[in-house]
């Protein structure tokens, strides 16, 4: 059985409030934002003054400017998963590492993010983009327990505001930069237990989400959300029937695509205000980051007992959804 023994995330500092997005024009108003994807603030690796001098027109322009790489990004979330499980780098026989969002194509993100916590191990990336979260834990839990090494690092990040032309008032207000990290072991036992999990994917709509190596961020954006809300609310029903999920005590945790969006899944399917963790209104879409890091956020109120069915949705089409339960 997997257990996850400690999960971190990291954010940038650097906050556009919808005010500023506003400010930079694309025919936008701070109501349309709020109505239509209920985000009010997102954070960016950028510098503010860069974004609204070149609206980040030259993408190789903005990496070269920017705070913190994806790599550094997953660093830090690598080393509160790490000081939550409490073991050291040494420890760790394996790092997995999502991001679409790489400043070179090899090595691969998880040898980076491993040589900046000090790991010597195995690394390679499983990548998906958007539902990297399932995909990782449904990978690992295929594997016979005697073929995982004690600990494995998991680390999903993203730099997508360097992606994002500016001059759309779409794409500038729905995305945030962040990165989530999870210690998983099938040999201890940690504070969550992996009950569930599953993976899909249809590549026959690879198209509608991508994210452009050199280029900027597009989607056929209607389509991708009718798809996401409905898929959701597929996943979290199956969820119910086999599980019994009570949402009265456990919990929701979406894809952070968007405030709006969520909320519309959440009412679906009954689920209380105090049952649904996300960040997305304050931190933006941070791709396959967001999920892990709400249960991040959120580490030291997980109770005994309590389920937490995460539902994630993005580029391929892929989707996913992972059960645990607090210990």
């Amino acid at each position: 059985m997997l257990h996850i023994l400690g999960m971190g995330c990291f954010h940038p500092s650097n906050v556009l409030d919808n005010e500023f997005i506003v400010s930079l024009g694309g025919d936008t108003t701070v109501e349309w934002i709020m109505d239509k994807i209920g985000i009010e603030t997102r954070v960016t690796t950028l510098p503010l003054d860069y974004i609204r001098e070149t609206k980040n027109q030259d993408t190789r322009l903005g990496r070269e400017v920017a705070s913190h790489t994806p790599t550094a990004l997953g660093v830090k979330a690598g080393e509160e998963a790490l000081r939550r499980a409490g073991i050291g780098p040494e420890k760790i026989g394996l790092v997995i590492g999502d991001t679409c969002t790489p400043n070179d194509l090899a090595p691969c993100e998880a040898q980076r993010v491993a040589h900046g916590l000090g790991i010597i191990a195995p690394a390679y990336d499983v990548q998906t983009a958007c539902p990297a979260f399932a995909l990782h834990m449904d990978y690992l839990s295929g594997f016979r327990e005697e073929m995982l090494p004690e600990y494995v690092l998991c680390v999903s990040t993203a730099a997508m505001t360097q992606k994002v032309n500016y001059n759309d008032r779409t794409d500038g207000a729905i995305w945030g930069d962040g990165a989530a990290a999870w210690v998983v072991s099938t040999q201890h036992e940690g504070k969550l237990r992996l009950l569930d999990t599953v993976f899909a994917a249809d590549p026959s709509r690879c198209g509608a989400v991508v994210v452009d190596t050199f280029g900027f961020f597009r989607q056929d954006g209607r389509a991708v959300r009718d798809f996401s809300v409905r898929q959701t609310v597929r996943l979290l029903k199956a969820f119910e029937e086999k599980h019994g999920i009570d949402w009265t005590k456990d919990i929701f945790v979406g894809h952070q695509a968007n405030t709006t969006m969520l909320r519309q899944i959440a009412e679906n399917r009954e689920i209380p205000p105090s049952s649904h963790w996300h960040n997305v209104t304050h931190l933006g879409n941070q791709a396959a980051a967001g999920a892990p890091a709400v249960i991040a956020q959120n580490w030291n109120d997980i109770k005994p007992g309590q389920k937490i069915a995460v539902a994630v949705i993005g580029a391929g089409l892929s989707w996913g959804a992972v059960l645990v339960e607090g210990v």
